[in-house]
């Protein structure tokens, strides 16, 4: 089990991986515009992805992926395409939430694809959580971990939905240029997801 010192570090750690935005907080961003509901169901989708990858991870499948670099590469090329499509309805949808657009089901549904069509967080947890453990954790101490590192990554999701929804207030405007600055993210994530 990690001590005090590595459970510190850990925190500070993770909350830089998870406060640096990437595809997965542009996503909540963009959900968020068509209601709230949506908006936590998208980080509910993250989480379970999160959680799937982080088993996975546990398991060795960070050393296939390694071992196979194809098969991570196939997964790059997958997730980056589904990033394109989301930022071209996201780019040419009006602004605001329809009926139709509002349903949490594809918020939750989008975030677990945007996840699980990404093989890099289970190489960063492969890589990340034994930083923090000693040869001598067992399980346990790796569940722990993911754990904790999902309730920082709710905790960030939570601020930056009660950020955005203040934005609101203060902004009209805000909620176009929000849509168009998401749908550009997604786009650089997908050319970024491709070149690394």
């Amino acid at each position: 089990m990690p001590g005090p010192e590595q459970w510190l570090a850990f925190a500070l750690a993770a909350l830089l991986v998870v406060g640096v935005p990437g595809p997965a907080t542009l996503f909540v961003l963009a959900q968020a515009r068509h209601s709230r509901a949506r908006a936590h169901a998208a980080v509910l989708g993250l989480v379970l992805g999160d959680l799937v990858w982080m088993t996975a991870s546990a398991l060795g499948l960070g050393v296939l992926l390694q071992q196979w670099p194809g098969l991570a590469s196939g997964l790059r090329w997958v997730g980056a395409a589904y990033l394109v499509r989301m930022a071209w309805g996201l780019w040419c949808a009006p602004p605001g939430p329809s009926a139709r657009q509002a349903a949490p089901a594809q918020g939750l549904q989008g975030a677990l694809l945007i996840t699980l069509c990404n093989p890099k967080p289970v190489l960063f947890f492969a890589a990340f959580f034994p930083l923090f453990l000693g040869p001598e954790a067992g399980a346990a101490s790796f569940v722990l971990l993911g754990l904790v590192f999902e309730l920082i990554n709710v905790g960030w999701f939570v601020l930056l939905l009660g950020g955005l929804g203040r934005l609101r207030q203060l902004l009209p405007w805000s909620e176009r240029a929000l849509q168009r600055g998401a749908a550009a993210g997604l786009l650089l994530s997908a050319g970024l997801a491709l070149w690394a």
